[in-house]
């Protein structure tokens, strides 16, 4: 260096010592350039002088590349002219409101349904220096990010927009950096433009970050340790891994829980984004009653991905919602365009996933294209199980599945990890992008769906006797975790025609289908379908068992009394699965008004305490004891109901809400309210943390509160179920319906008892819970009175008064007592008794409807 220094001194400065230095080294501009990361024509630029004052990164680089070491740095440096600070370079004229913005700038409408992670990112930007923003290839962290950085930004603020999608090199992040804010180049270094600000004047937005990832980390260090004023937002499909970083995962859109209230699919943020970009290529488009079925359907299939969404919706100028959505089998091809703008690989939905998979390693992309085949969610341990095998060791899966989170492929399901354990899902646009590269691979995709069958054959081996263990709830929802892959392990077994394998799978997974009411109708189909075509007619009964166990479970009763009547016909009455099967036909009955089954109970009870199992026999008393307490029969509905809770202090008997639900029930009804309310709060108390009916608990206290007169209490109660109402059909949702009647009726609001004791008619209708009509028809009559509809409301109250002389059950005290109050002008009714008791309900409340409505 020295040397060359010398020797340079009567040239042109900086020009001649770099040309000097490249000679001795034994570069080429070419070499010299690949070597230091920069172009050519940057080399041939400073060597022909046309560069007053280079960069200082680009210095640095040419240094580095170079060998030079400390001293003979420095001096390269000075005679670059960094040998000192140079003044702030100014960036840009300010808007007219005085914010300055360089780069790309918000979508006017760009962002829905993100309110709650732009009040969060606003405040992560006054609090930290270095947040990056992390989801997979269309999400809309582009967007996001731009908005965030508007709202953070002051009339003083400078944001400079950096678009990483064209830097190729690591090393060239600085220049990027640099051109976006503006100055000539080779004319400067980031040293200049961030030295001297004020905290608060300047954000950079480093956006598409992935593929330079250590180029921008090595930036955005430097940036948050050397100069506090500067904050910097990232956007990345990978987390930068600084200790200073503060990551947020952006989620996709919501999307609707169901395709039929229209309510509910209109407040959707994934069809508030489709609906809106749907507008642009064809301006008459809305949301309508007519099409927000389909609507909602396919923002479920597009998971709420905003790319995806606005892919689909361009396609509306030429195509109906329903032929997209048909489209969908297909959507890679269906998604291709037409998007002129943004990324390159962001042009296609293809493109956009494909960007992300080619740069994982060969064991991470294979256990991907692998684990598409699980369904979703997934367990490790299904990982592990199923899809191993070169290139994947089993000990490298948790880091294998660490990468493919890291890079937003796999999404971590955190909720009620402790109770399930390590799961994961896959967008189904990700999964059918991996799907293809399990199905292009030869016989893989054969090999790796018969290795589901037999783990999912040999898991619920692991499950016998888990009903009688200490840790039942953690072994069963741990198994539940795994429903999407015992779909697969059916669906080929199926394929295949091993139906006695499929049957033992249904068996075994039969009670971890039980505590989640969403897959139930899975368990339904498949021990329905196994029971058609197993041999064993014992098999095939304790299948039917099963299928009426869910069907009741998911509200349609009428299924479920006829298939547990079909399997007392092929179980042993006195075994296990027969003692559950004329259980569940006597409780299907009691839903029904079926008097048949209450001639069942003595025998029943008789065999269940002869069994044996002491579980066993206390959850079959807790059944006929529910059973009586529907019926009327309080006083022996009690005893058996007691006779249940005895039972617990035996090993292997366990708390069960629904049988605490009953006898507080019972309690209530025969006027002992401290009864009633220690029996609901250990139903609470024994309820599991991720039940998803948690109304029932609501719904039960409600009651006991409401009977004390303490009213507040019994609507905060309820106010907490509604939301879970919203979100699913629970069994006991009508309590909260007619006990949010009953006090908005008290309260002088007719318009909202009226709404509440409507949809608990409604849903009682449907789902054919005949007897707890008896519970809700005489509130219906107070409404109907408190409405002014004194003429339907006086039919109505004769038919129930009739009823309650002549029929059987009769109606409990807390809904005679409502219905004597609204009755002072009513009449009994002429014709009854009628011969069907529940076609007699039903039509009480078809009546009910109509007046209501």
């Amino acid at each position: 260096m020295a040397d060359a220094d010398g020797r340079a001194a009567g040239r042109s400065g900086f020009a001649d010592l770099l040309l000097d230095l490249r000679v001795q080294a034994g570069f080429s501009q070419e070499e010299l350039a690949e070597a230091a990361g920069l172009s050519v024509r940057t080399i041939r630029e400073l060597e022909a002088g046309r560069v007053a004052r280079p960069r200082k990164d680009s210095v640095r680089l040419l240094a580095e590349a170079l060998g030079l070491q400390d001293g003979d740095a420095g001096r390269f440096l000075a005679a670059a002219g960094h040998a000192t600070v140079r003044p702030v370079i100014a960036v840009g004229a300010p808007a007219p409101s005085g914010m300055r913005w360089r780069g790309t700038r918000p979508i006017p409408d760009g962002l829905v349904g993100r309110d709650t992670e732009l009040a969060e990112l606003a405040d992560l930007l006054r609090q930290n220096r270095l947040v990056t923003l992390v989801g997979p290839g269309g999400v809309g962290k582009t967007e996001l990010a731009l908005a965030a950085a508007d709202r953070f930004s002051g009339a003083d603020t400078t944001v400079v927009v950096v678009d990483l999608t064209t830097v190729q090199r690591d090393s060239a992040v600085p220049s990027a950096i640099l051109d976006a804010f503006g100055t000539a180049p080779g004319t400067s270094d980031l040293d200049d433009v961030l030295s001297g600000r004020q905290p608060g004047d300047l954000v950079i937005v480093e956006d598409n970050a992935e593929h330079v990832l250590d180029g921008v980390a090595t930036v955005a260090n430097r940036m948050v340790r050397s100069f506090p004023s500067v904050g910097v937002l990232v956007t990345s499909r990978i987390p930068l891994g600084l200790p200073d970083e503060v990551v947020r995962r952006v989620q996709v859109l919501g999307v609707p829980a169901n395709d039929r209230d229209f309510a509910e699919i209109a407040a959707s943020p994934a069809v508030e984004m489709f609906v809106r970009r749907a507008a642009r290529v064809r301006p008459d488009f809305a949301l309508t009653p007519d099409n927000a079925a389909t609507v909602a359907r396919l923002c479920q299939r597009l998971d709420g991905l905003p790319l995806a969404l606005e892919l689909a919706a361009a396609r509306a100028g030429s195509l109906s919602v329903e032929t997209i959505l048909a489209a969908l089998d297909d959507r890679f091809r269906l998604l291709s365009g037409p998007r002129r703008f943004g990324a390159p690989h962001q042009r296609t939905l293809a493109d956009t996933i494909a960007w992300s998979v080619d740069a994982l390693s060969d064991a991470a992309r294979q256990l991907l294209y692998r684990a598409s085949m699980l369904g979703s969610p997934f367990t490790l341990d299904a990982v592990v199980g199923v899809c191993t095998g070169t290139p994947i060791d089993p000990l490298d899966v948790p880091m294998l599945l660490a990468e493919l989170v890291d890079k937003s492929l796999l999404q971590p399901v955190l909720e009620f990890e402790a109770l399930y354990g390590a799961r994961y899902k896959m967008l189904e646009t990700i999964r059918e992008h991996a799907y293809a590269g399990l199905t292009s691979q030869s016989t893989d995709l054969t090999e790796f769906r018969d290795r589901a069958v037999s783990w999912c054959a040999e898991y619920v081996k692991g499950l016998e006797g888990a009903w009688a263990s200490p840790d039942r709830e953690r072994r069963y929802r741990a198994a539940n975790a795994n429903s999407a892959t015992f779909e697969v392990a059916l669906e080929r077994a199926a394929e295949l025609e091993q139906w006695d394998t499929a049957a033992q799978i249904v068996l075994g997974f039969r009670i971890a289908w039980q505590y989640q009411a969403s897959v139930a109708q899975s368990g339904i189909r498949w021990a329905v379908q196994c029971a058609e075509n197993v041999v064993d007619k014992e098999v095939s009964g304790m299948l039917l068992t099963i299928g009426g166990r869910l069907s009741n479970l998911t509200g349609d009763v009428r299924a479920a009394r006829r298939l547990y009547g079909e399997a007392r016909t092929l179980t042993s009455p006195e075994s296990e699965m027969g003692l559950v099967a004329r259980g569940g036909w006597v409780s299907s009955g009691s839903l029904l008004l079926d008097t048949a089954s209450l001639a069942e109970i003595p025998a029943l009870v008789a065999d269940a305490r002869s069994h044996g199992n002491v579980q066993r026999s206390a959850t079959v008393q807790a059944i006929c004891g529910l059973a009586l307490a529907r019926w009327g029969r309080l006083p022996e509905a009690k005893e058996l109901l007691l006779a249940w809770e005895a039972a617990l202090a035996n090993p292997g008997v366990y708390p069960d809400e629904i049988a605490y639900m009953a006898l507080s029930r019972v309690s209530l009804e025969l006027g002992d309210l401290a009864d009633a309310r220690r029996w609901a709060e250990l139903a609470r108390d024994s309820q599991a943390s991720d039940d998803p009916e948690r109304t029932k608990i609501a719904g039960c206290l409600a009651m006991v509160e409401f009977q004390e007169g303490r009213y507040d209490e019994a609507q905060a109660l309820l106010d907490e179920a509604d939301e879970d109402i919203r979100g699913h059909r629970g069994y006991f949702d009508y309590l909260v319906m007619l006990y949010r009647s009953r006090l908005a009726r008290r309260t002088g609001d007719i318009a909202a008892a009226r709404a509440s004791i409507r949809d608990a008619v409604s849903r009682l209708q449907v789902e054919g819970r005949v007897v707890y009509l008896l519970d809700v028809l005489p509130e219906a009559v107070a409404v109907l009175h408190a409405a002014g509809h004194s003429a339907a409301a006086d039919l109505l109250c004769g038919q129930l008064l009739a009823w309650q002389q002549t029929m059987d059950p009769p109606m409990l005290p807390t809904a005679w007592a409502v219905l004597q109050e609204s009755c002072s002008t009513a009449t009994v009714a002429p014709g009854w008794p009628e011969p069907n008791p529940a076609e007699s309900v039903r039509r009480l409340a078809d009546d009910v409807l109509a007046a209501l409505s």
